[in-house]
């Protein structure tokens, strides 16, 4: 039984599945207006709200800097308001 050819978007969308889970695939570490950290395949378009911190690198990699970067995970809007109270 022979499948009908994939269509442009099908290929694009498997291409950009196995992108997502091969252990080689490059990522970029994003960092939003909060402080937040976070990875985006690099093949793929920055999301709104969120700028380019690292990368890019392995997946692993990139979850390794976020690690040795990201230690204090309270919000940049907490942060700024325990400052204004003098208890930061």
């Amino acid at each position: 039984m022979s499948h009908p050819p994939q269509t442009s978007l099908q290929m694009q969308a498997s291409l950009q599945a196995h992108s997502l889970t091969h252990p080689q695939a490059q990522w970029c570490i994003l960092r939003n207006h909060e402080g937040r950290y976070s990875v985006h395949p690099a093949a793929h378009d920055l999301p709104v709200g969120w700028c380019l911190a690292g990368g890019p690198d392995t997946r692993d990699a990139c979850l390794a800097q976020i690690a040795e970067t990201w230690t204090d995970m309270r919000p940049e809007a907490l942060k700024a308001a325990m400052r204004a109270e003098g208890a930061a």
